[in-house]
């Protein structure tokens, strides 16, 4: 049985992507608020000991919620309490065979990600976007739909760029970042930063 931390629009894309990927299996929700969507699923409250309670009839975990912070932090606690987890990746995503993935991501369908590539614990790759060759994603990081990150580019734990974000070739973005819908990155952005326009501009720190 699949154990699905999250019940909302993240986790209905998540819950299509891990029927097809893994078909016959059951699943079962774990969250405190749940989309009506869910309603004639299994579900449980998403808190820790409820989680540790199942640990012997959830055979592997993924963490389906879309703020990265609470994902990483889910995350985190599987991995302390050495629960498996699984990476969640659309049919239709193309996915070099040398890219190096880790643990609990989410690829949605018509992403690419290309040769050479990293991408960390507890990314979400969204609809369409692409992440070109040797990019390196930290842990926790969400590329939006339709977002293209041209090569070498690298992106910081836990910083989420938005729809349709464009990143050039070598850009660093840093830790806790945010980078609004729709901006063309050029330059590099300093941690728990926020960046938006074209080209995007620095318009608060310390986020």
């Amino acid at each position: 049985m699949i154990g699905i931390i999250g019940a909302g629009g993240h986790a209905k894309v998540t819950l299509d992507i891990l029927s097809n990927q893994s078909p016959g299996q059951l699943v079962t929700f774990f969250a405190d608020t749940v989309d009506p969507f869910f309603h004639s699923y299994p579900r449980l409250p998403g808190d820790r000991n409820t989680i540790l309670s199942m640990q012997t009839i959830i055979s592997t975990w993924h963490v389906a919620i879309g703020d990265s912070k609470t994902r990483g932090a889910y995350l985190d606690f599987l991995k302390e309490q050495n629960l498996p987890t699984l990476n969640a990746l659309h049919e239709k995503s193309i996915i070099a065979s040398s890219v190096k993935l880790g643990d609990g991501i989410s690829v949605i369908g018509a992403a690419v990600i290309n040769p050479g590539a990293t991408i960390g614990d507890g990314c979400i790759i969204n609809t369409s976007a692409t992440v070109d060759h040797d990019c390196t994603l930290s842990s926790y990081v969400n590329i939006g739909p339709g977002s293209h990150l041209a090569g070498n580019v690298t992106v910081g734990k836990n910083s989420d760029l938005g729809a349709g974000v464009i990143v050039i070739p070598g850009v660093t973005i840093g830790e806790h970042c945010t980078i609004g819908a729709g901006s063309v990155v050029i330059n590099d952005i300093p941690d728990h930063a926020l960046a938006v326009g074209v080209p995007a501009r620095v318009i608060k720190t310390n986020i």
